[in-house]
């Protein structure tokens, strides 16, 4: 039998790339722990509720106050995450069945809140529906922080982190993500949680190494053991020999000095061995996204997701205050393209101050530019809104999810109607996203309305390959870079001839598959704005 003190090496999956070496730190959750149970009288149901109020109370103020603190420092996508909290706290069947749960069993507080929301957690854990099973994450980081505030407990276990370590956790909730920093956090590895989860999230935005869906982790690795961790292979190897770690190190250092490597020539024009300029954009939405881009060599910003903007709002935007958030967001793009994608929502993102419901297969169903001609209303004043941006700035609109020519041909026509009644006159090219196989496969019927194409190719692979991006049990089928998405590719840039064709979506940051792209004509490749470096180098080696 092995010693606990012998080489180990776990396969788990991949959530955010990147090489950590550290100590682990094993967190156990709050909720996980024992607490105190006792009997109270019928006299006692107003004290508890008054403490179990304010409990919510100091909760919310915290969600608030974590939310501005990441909007500032990451995005507001990821502020989000903490305002949907907030609205699950405000939600009145939540409270009675808490109020009626109190009444009933004449417990503590503290238990009330725990058999609650691990009802709900479980209720959300059922549903056939990744994104909605997805919320149970939510509502178990809730009943936890509703039980640190009714017990007392001030810190946050993670709050002082042991410099150099790599968190062993079943799950990290947003509560946990929000004390994650490159300072003290090495890397990450997790029971539950895939390439969708809070945890991948945020990982990747602050570029930490993760691993997710190794079982039974915090019984298989003890505190402070020595673990290298690899966050592109989803490996793990505990209490390593010294000649393995020795290659790891190694590695460390290579892939440090090609990262300073990279940045040092990430201004420089992209060019290939063969001979052809490649343009390098960014995937942005934000503005400390935009301002990263440029720094990072960017050539241009070849999406900005405006959906922020919008699920971000009690109220849908005037067209006024749509304009000043993409001015605040592009401003330092100055006479850069800017491509601003038209609304994306449906699928897994809904309005919740439209009364529109996401229906079965909500993939399928009314994405993008589907949804937007269903609300015109939405649509006008986006193309209001950008048809006076640009007079100023040099943008581009795309329009998402494109099936049938009618539907761009729809666009380009409102669009002609309203910068023909600009003062300028001037035209803004537009472009329709490829994101679907009917549309790869009919590039001629959309050529006469556009004056660029964009490939997305995370919904491409999904509609490929019948293979839900946000479904963390079926991750091994999601292959951007299977046969069929090559051949796909090929044949829109060859359909489309002269005109331009961006990538973007995970594919176009895949850096061994990026050789494979230059061979299927590519010539434009859009990536968040942290790989920028690195996709000009292999660029510039392929």
């Amino acid at each position: 039998m092995r010693s606990r003190t012998s080489e180990r090496l776990l396969y788990g999956t991949s959530i955010s790339p990147g090489l950590a070496e550290g100590r682990a730190f094993i967190y156990t959750d709050i909720f996980l722990r024992d607490h105190e149970l006792y009997t109270i009288d019928t006299s006692d149901i107003k004290e508890e509720i008054k403490r179990i109020e304010m409990a919510f109370r100091e909760v919310t103020e915290d969600l608030k106050a974590s939310a501005e603190r990441i909007e500032r420092e990451l995005n507001t996508h990821m502020a989000a995450i903490f305002r949907a909290q907030i609205e699950i706290l405000n939600d009145d069947v939540l409270k009675r069945e808490i109020k009626n749960e109190l009444e009933t069993e004449l417990i503590n507080s503290e238990q009330i809140i725990k058999r609650v929301f691990r009802k709900w957690e479980l209720r959300f854990r059922q549903l056939d529906d990744e994104t909605l099973s997805c919320r149970a994450d939510d509502i178990i980081d809730l009943g936890r922080k509703l039980l640190s505030a009714l017990t007392g407990i001030q810190a946050h276990t993670l709050e002082h982190l042991p410099h150099g370590s790599i968190i062993v956790a079943k799950r990290l909730l947003p509560s946990d993500t929000v004390f994650l920093s490159r300072k003290s956090t090495r890397g990450v590895v997790t029971e539950f949680g895939g390439p969708a989860s809070h945890t991948a999230l945020l990982t990747k935005e602050i570029g930490i190494p993760a691993v997710g869906k190794i079982k039974d982790v915090i019984s298989i690795i003890r505190h402070r053991e020595l673990l290298l961790l690899d966050g592109s292979t989803g490996h793990l190897v505990i209490n390593p020999e010294d000649k393995t770690r020795r290659r790891f190190q190694k590695r460390i250092y290579e892939r440090r000095s090609y990262l300073l490597d990279s940045q040092k020539n990430c201004l420089g024009q992209c060019v290939s061995k063969d001979g052809h300029k490649i343009e390098v954009m960014a995937n942005v939405s934000c503005r400390k996204d935009v301002e990263s881009a440029f720094k990072n060599g960017a050539d241009a910003i070849g999406l900005f997701r405006i959906e922020n903007i919008y699920l971000s709002r009690k109220l849908p935007p005037s067209t006024q205050e749509l304009m000043k958030e993409i001015e605040k967001t592009i401003e330092p793009a100055k006479d850069k393209p800017v491509t601003i994608r038209l609304l994306d929502v449906g699928g897994d993102k809904k309005l919740s101050y439209l009364n529109h419901s996401l229906g079965e297969d909500s993939f399928l169903g009314r994405r993008g530019i589907r949804f937007l001609l269903e609300f015109p209303e939405l649509l006008y004043t986006q193309l209001n809104a950008l048809t006076e941006l640009s007079k100023d700035y040099n943008v581009r609109i795309l329009v998402p999810m494109v099936t049938f020519s009618q539907e761009i041909a729809m666009i380009r026509e409102i669009l002609d109607d309203l910068m023909a009644n600009s003062s300028d006159g001037k035209k803004i090219p537009l472009g329709a996203m490829i994101e679907t196989p009917a549309a790869a496969l009919c590039i001629d019927d959309f050529l006469p309305y556009v004056d660029f194409l964009s490939i997305g190719s995370n919904d491409l692979t999904q509609y490929t390959l019948a293979v839900g991006r946000e479904n963390s049990s079926i991750t091994q089928y999601f292959l951007e870079d299977h046969p069929s998405i090559m051949k796909l590719l090929r044949m829109v840039v060859k359909s489309a001839g002269t005109m331009p064709v961006s990538l973007c979506g995970e594919l176009a940051g895949k850096f061994d598959t990026i050789p494979s792209l230059l061979e299927n004509g590519l010539r434009i490749l859009s990536v968040a704005p942290s790989l920028i470096p690195q996709v000009k180098q292999v660029v510039r080696e392929s």
